[in-house]
């Protein structure tokens, strides 16, 4: 799975590449996104990137991050954020787009 991962974000296609990301948040595959999720994985990557790092990364960070997404990707106000709406926003958003092409150059 992990080499699978890496040939996605390296040779994969934009449609690709959100997929994967989609499905790294869409922790029990039900097709929905939850704050909870979410959470989980934002703040696993920011105990990864450690407590030490500038600027500090608290608890609250996390949840902040979250709700920010939310409020940007969550279209109807359901409280989950679908396949789609995560698509159609990432489509849309400048820095999500070359942020997934930076992998283009790293693998």
């Amino acid at each position: 799975e992990f080499v699978m991962g890496l040939s996605v974000l390296s040779r994969g296609t934009l449609q690709e590449r959100l997929q994967w990301a989609f499905n790294l948040y869409d922790i029990n595959g039900d097709g929905f996104i939850t704050k909870d999720e979410m959470t989980d994985i934002v703040s696993a990557i920011y105990e990864m990137m450690g407590r030490f790092s500038e600027p500090m990364i608290d608890e609250n960070t996390a949840k902040e991050h979250v709700e920010r997404v939310f409020l940007k990707m969550d279209t109807n106000r359901d409280g989950v954020i679908t396949f789609d709406e995560f698509m159609d926003t990432c489509r849309r958003d400048e820095n999500i787009t070359k942020g997934m092409a930076i992998f283009d150059t790293v693998l």
